[in-house]
C-alpha cells in the first residue's frame, strides 16, 4: 500500500497559490506524491517550491507528474538557445552573448496573459525555475481567473455565453494589445471560449488577457473592444492577484487554465535568468 507523502501546503495569499513544503524535486516523485501535487495544482492554481537545486533533467521530470513536458511553441528559427534541452526548456533572460540574447522575453514589463492561449491545445501548466534574479523588480504577478469570472455581474456573464475569442502571439510583443487586423498567417493564433470550464476541477474561468486576446469573434470591432476592456478590469483587480518576488532556487508551477500572469519591469543592468518548461495541454470547452 502506498504511504501518503508528508507534504505541507502553506497559503501564499488570499487570492491563490500555496508553498509546498517537504518535497525535494531532485528525487523522482513517487505516484502518491505526484497525485497529491497534481490535485494541489487543480485546487490552488500555483505551487511554489523554495530552495531547490535543479538540473534541466530534474525540471523535465517534474512535468511528468502533471501530464508530461510539451515541446515549445517558439519556432526553431526564432530560438536563441542551442543546447540538448532547447526543444522543451527555454531561457527567460536578458543575458546576451556577443551582443545577442541567449534566451527570450529579455527585458521590461510583460502584460497579463495565459501561456498557450494562442495554440489549439493550451498548456495545462508552466514550470519556471529561478537561477539568477535582479535585486529590484522582475516579479511575477498571478491573477485568479476563477475569481475574475465569479466577480462578473450577472449581465456580463450572460453576454459572454457562447462567445469565442481570437488569441494571437508573435513571440515578440511583451507589452501592448494584440492587433486583430494583422496577417494571421504570420503569427501563432487560436480561438477559444471567453469562459472555459477547467477539465480537471470543473470550475468556470475567464479566458481572456490584454496581451493575447485580440478580439471577440462575431462582434463589431468597437463592441469587441468595449467588452474586452470591461473584462480586463476584472482580470487585473488587485484582490485576485498574488505577486511573487523571486529568489534563486524558487520553482513555481502554475495552472494556465485558471490563471493569467504578468512580469513587472526591472533594471536593464541587472541580470534575470529563469528556466521555463511547459506541461502538455488539451482543448478547452466553454463553461457558458
Amino acid at each position: 500500500m502506498n504511504r501518503q507523502p508528508k507534504i505541507t501546503l502553506r497559503p501564499l495569499s488570499a487570492a491563490l497559490g500555496v508553498e509546498v513544503l517537504g518535497v525535494d524535486l531532485r528525487a523522482s516523485l513517487g505516484r502518491a506524491t505526484a497525485e497529491v501535487l497534481s490535485a494541489a495544482l487543480d485546487e490552488h492554481t500555483i505551487l511554489l517550491f523554495r530552495d531547490q537545486d535543479l538540473s534541466e533533467s530534474d525540471q523535465l521530470r517534474l512535468a511528468d507528474a502533471f501530464g508530461g513536458p510539451s515541446l515549445r511553441s517558439r519556432p526553431v528559427h526564432k530560438r536563441a538557445e542551442d543546447n540538448p534541452y532547447a526543444e522543451k526548456i527555454g531561457l527567460v533572460t536578458n543575458i546576451r552573448k556577443d551582443g545577442k540574447p541567449i534566451g527570450s522575453l529579455p527585458d521590461g514589463e510583460l502584460w497579463f496573459h495565459h501561456d498557450g492561449s494562442f495554440i489549439d491545445l493550451p498548456y495545462r501548466a508552466t514550470i519556471l525555475y529561478a537561477v539568477e534574479v535582479p535585486e529590484i523588480g522582475g516579479h511575477t504577478l498571478f491573477a485568479n481567473m476563477y475569481q475574475a469570472y465569479d466577480d462578473l455581474s450577472d449581465d456580463l456573464k450572460q453576454q459572454l455565453g457562447g462567445l469565442i475569442c481570437l488569441n494571437i502571439f508573435d513571440h515578440q510583443t511583451t507589452a501592448g494589445p494584440a492587433d486583430p487586423d494583422q496577417d494571421l498567417s504570420a503569427v501563432r493564433h487560436a480561438r477559444h471560449p471567453a469562459v472555459v470550464r477547467h477539465p480537471n476541477n470543473g470550475r468556470a474561468a475567464l479566458y481572456v488577457s490584454p496581451l493575447l486576446t485580440a478580439r471577440i469573434e462575431g462582434l463589431p470591432r468597437q463592441e469587441s473592444d468595449r467588452l474586452l476592456a470591461e473584462l480586463f478590469k476584472y482580470t487585473s483587480n488587485e484582490k485576485i492577484i498574488y505577486e511573487h518576488v523571486w529568489r534563486p532556487g524558487d520553482l513555481v508551477i502554475w495552472d494556465n487554465w485558471g490563471s493569467t500572469h504578468a512580469r513587472t519591469d526591472f533594471p536593464a543592468d541587472q541580470t534575470r535568468l529563469l528556466r521555463r518548461s511547459i506541461v502538455k495541454g488539451q482543448a478547452l470547452e466553454a463553461a457558458v
